[in-house]
C-alpha cells in the first residue's frame, strides 16, 4: 500500500559512490548518530516541526550499496580454525555452514539472517544464505552492488504496509515511519537451522553437552549419557538452549545487520535510524496475524507460510508461527521436509551432502584444496542424538523450536533523506555533519 504518491527516482553523479567508499571508517563510527526526521516528515510535541519539502527516495545506487552493506556475499571466508586438536581428535570444526562471507559475520557461518526491505516501488528480498562466491574477494565495486542489488525478488508492488498503531509500534516511532521516500529494512532470523546446527554443535565429540526439558521434566537423551557420548554433569534446560540460539541469530546477525546499515548510511551521507520494528508474525503474515493480537484494519505482510500449533501443545496452543516463505527462505521444519529427521539430514547435507561446504566440490579458502578432506565428518551417533532430540520437541511441543518462534525479526532500521530545516531549527550547527548537509545538492541537484 502507498501512503501517498511515489515520489521521483532521483539521479546523481555515479563519482560520488567513490567518494562515499574512501569515507573514513573510523570517521564514521564515531560520528554515527540517528538522524529520524525526513524530508516530507511531521513531528509533535516540543520539536514539532512540518517539512516544507517534498520526499526524495533513495536513488537506486544508494539503494544497492545499503542492500550490499547489509547482506552482501563478500567472496570466500579464511576459516583458520583447529579442526582437529594436537592428539587428531575433532574440535567441531565440521559444523560450519559455509565457506561464503558476507557482510555480517555469523555463528557457525549459519548466516541465519536475510533482509527485506520496502519503499515507494515494492516490497524486496534478497536470498543471499545458501549463495556460493564466485571469486575469492568480492562485493567491493558500485557495479557488484548494482549486481547484489538487482538480484532481489520483488514480493509485491507498492509500499509494504506496516501499521502505525497499537499494538504494532510504540507511539513514539509511529509519526515518521515508513513515508514516501523512506526505505525500511526488515533483517528475519531463521531459528530451525541454526537450533540445529547448534544441537549437531553441542551433541558431537567433544562437546557432549546434555540438554534436558525441565517443563515437562523429561530426559530424552539418556541413552546417550549411558553409551558415553553425552555427559549429563551440567545439564542445559530446553528454554536456555532456544533462547541462547535466538540471541546468536536474531540478537547477534540482526545487530550486525543494522550496524552496517547504520555505517553506511553516515557514509553516504544519508539520514537513518533502528527501531524496535512490527509484530514479527504480523510482518510476516499480514492482516490475519494482525487481527489475531487485537489489531484493527488492514495491515500488509511479507507472504510467509504458518504452522498451526496443536490445540494441546504446552506452549502457545492454538497459535499460528511462521515457518518460511516457499522458494525463498524455507525453515529446517515440516512442510519443506517430510518430517523433523529429514530437516536435520537436509542441515547435515549442507555441510557434507555431495555440494556441500566439506565436499570437496566448492571453493575452500585455501591454496591447497585437499586440506578440506582431512576435516572429520560428524560422527553418526551425534547426528542420531540431534534426531532423537527435534522428534522429542515435535512430538510433545507440536512445533520446532519449542518456546520460540521459527523465524524472528525485530529491531528494524529506515534510511532517508534529511529534512535539514529541522534540525537548524533545533540543533546546534554540529548536529550535521557537512558532507551530511550537503548532500542534496551533490547528489540529487
Amino acid at each position: 500500500m502507498n501512503h501517498a504518491e511515489t515520489p521521483p527516482q532521483p539521479a546523481h553523479d555515479n563519482d560520488l559512490l567513490a567518494q562515499a567508499a574512501r569515507y573514513p571508517a573510523l570517521q564514521a563510527l564515531f560520528g554515527r548518530r540517528a538522524r529520524r526526521f525526513p524530508l516530507g516528515g511531521t513531528l509533535t510535541g516540543p520539536l514539532a516541526h512540518q517539512s516544507r519539502h517534498q520526499p526524495v527516495p533513495l536513488s537506486p545506487q544508494e539503494e544497492a550499496v545499503l542492500v550490499a552493506a547489509a547482506s552482501g556475499v563478500t567472496g570466500v571466508v579464511r576459516e583458520e580454525w583447529s579442526f582437529l586438536d594436537a592428539q587428531g581428535a575433532a574440535t567441531g570444526g565440521d559444523k560450519l555452514a559455509s565457506f561464503t562471507g558476507r557482510t555480517y559475520p555469523s555463528p557457525l557461518a549459519n548466516h541465519s539472517t536475510e533482509v527485506f526491505w520496502t519503499n515507494d516501488q515494492g516490497t524486496f528480498f534478497l536470498p543471499r544464505r545458501d549463495t556460493r562466491p564466485h571469486a575469492y574477494v568480492q562485493g567491493q565495486t558500485p557495479d557488484e552492488h548494482r549486481a547484489e542489488h538487482g538480484a532481489a525478488v520483488r514480493l509485491a508492488q507498492g509500499r509494504l504496509d506496516i501499521p502505525r498503531r497499537r499494538p504494532n509500534l510504540f507511539a513514539f516511532n509511529r509519526q515518521n515511519i515508513n513515508l514516501p521516500g523512506t526505505t525500511v529494512f526488515i533483517p528475519v532470523s531463521d531459528l530451525t537451522r541454526q537450533c540445529i546446527s547448534a544441537l549437531l554443535l553441542y551433541f558431537d565429540r567433544p562437546h557432549g553437552y546434555y540438554l534436558v526439558d525441565e517443563r515437562l521434566g523429561n530426559e530424552p537423551l539418556r541413552p546417550f549419557v549411558q553409551s558415553g557420548l553425552l555427559d549429563d554433569t551440567h545439564p542445559v534446560d530446553l528454554a536456555d538452549f532456544e533462547r541462547w540460539q535466538m540471541v546468536d541469530a536474531n540478537g547477534v546477525e540482526s545487530g550486525l545487520v543494522i550496524a552496517n546499515l547504520m555505517t553506511a548510511t553516515q557514509t553516504l551521507g544519508l539520514g537513518g535510524h533502528p527501531f524496535n520494528g512490527g509484530k514479527g508474525r504480523v510482518t510476516m503474515g499480514g492482516e490475519r496475524q494482525w487481527h489475531a493480537i487485537g489489531g484493527q484494519g488492514p495491515a500488509g505482510g511479507l507472504g510467509f507460510r504458518f504452522h498451526r500449533v496443536p490445540d494441546w501443545a504446552p506452549i502457545g496452543a492454538g497459535e499460528e508461527i511462521p515457518v518460511g516463505l516457499d522458494g525463498l527462505f524455507e525453515g529446517a521444519v515440516p512442510p519443506y521436509h517430510d518430517t523433523i529427521e529429514d530437516a536435520v539430514d537436509f542441515v547435515v547435507d549442507l555441510r557434507w551432502g555431495p555440494r556441500g561446504t566439506f565436499s570437496g566440490q566448492v571453493a575452500t579458502p585455501w591454496t591447497d584444496p585437499g586440506l578440506v578432506s582431512r576435516i572429520p565428518r560428524p560422527s553418526e551417533e551425534a547426528v542420531a542424538a540431534v534426531k532423537t532430540w527435534v522428534r522429542y520437541v515435535w512430538d510433545h511441543y507440536g512445533r520446532f523450536p519449542a518456546t520460540i518462534d521459527p523465524f524472528l525479526t525485530t529491531v528494524w532500521y529506515q534510511a532517508h533523506h534529511l529534512d535539514t530545516d529541522f534540525y537548524d531549527h533545533y540543533y546546534p550547527a554540529q548536529a550535521l555533519p557537512e558532507h551530511i548537509r550537503t548532500h542534496l545538492d551533490r547528489w540529487h541537484r
